[in-house]
């Protein structure tokens, strides 16, 4: 037996093809859509201007729909956009590609198509009528009524959340604090010292890494140390008295404020 095997292949219409396969007065529209358009999209320039045009909108319409001007560029172009030259206008005309040929036909002709015979708009009616029974969705009541219940839950939650007090956020009450440090003999090392007093660790205590060693008279040098306190968990005056009077008594001669200021 003889088999014989036949493939099809199917090939997207493109915008100059679905104007093409309309009936009466609109194949002459599709040849006189340049001339309607805003944009020159057969020069590089027109076509750049309408790709940074989209760069801000969804539609030519400026609004949530496409309009007349939408579809009269759109039918104006023979093949789909360069998504590389013209990212912006690929995109948008993607987006209404996904709209029923016979719509976008009747966007058009909303404003620039001429009177037509009533039994071409009889055909065009009846194709629409066809188009609209192709997109019925005998779930959209249930849709709608779902997004309905979400809007209200986000309304709710919206206003739950407005009506509870809003947490002050704490202030932490913080002071920097640079001191000086004097000792007893000229002899004494200054940066053993230091190293020590840094060393020292307590909650609310933060350190300046850096010091200083300032000279007094007679060879005599004292040190500035600097350092950022957290005032309720830290007492200066408890701190210098810890420094002189119990760790380094025999090293340090007293500890006096240089500057204190408030963070």
């Amino acid at each position: 037996k003889l088999q014989i095997v036949v493939f099809f292949f199917f090939k997207q219409k493109t915008a100059y093809e679905i104007s093409a396969c309309l009936v009466g007065s609109e194949m002459c529209i599709r040849d006189r859509l340049q001339a309607m358009s805003t944009y020159d999209i057969s020069k590089p320039e027109g076509l750049q201007a309408l790709d940074n045009e989209l760069a801000t909108i969804t539609h030519l319409s400026r609004g949530s729909f496409p309009n007349h001007e939408d579809a009269n560029v759109f039918l104006a172009f023979k093949d789909v956009p360069d998504r590389q030259k013209c990212p912006n206008i690929f995109y948008w005309y993607q987006n209404l590609s996904m709209f029923n040929p016979v719509v976008i036909q009747a966007w058009a002709n909303k404003t620039h198509s001429p009177a037509q015979q009533p039994e071409q708009q009889q055909s065009l009616q009846q194709q629409s009528k066809e188009g609209a029974a192709d997109d019925f969705d005998p779930f959209a009541d249930d849709n709608e009524e779902d997004e309905a219940e979400a809007k209200k839950l986000a309304q709710k939650k919206k206003d739950e959340a407005k009506s509870k007090p809003k947490k002050e956020k704490e202030v932490i009450a913080k002071s920097m604090v640079i001191f000086e440090v004097k000792v007893y003999e000229q002899e004494q090392n200054l940066d053993d010292l230091a190293k020590k007093l840094l060393q020292y660790q307590q909650d609310g205590l933060h350190w300046r890494t850096e010091y200083q060693k300032v000279d007094i008279a007679y060879g005599m040098q004292k040190l500035q140390i600097g350092a950022t306190v957290e005032d309720a968990k830290v007492s200066v005056d408890d701190l210098f008295d810890y420094f002189k009077e119990q760790q380094y008594p025999e090293e340090i001669q007293s500890i006096d404020i240089v500057s204190f200021q408030k963070v």
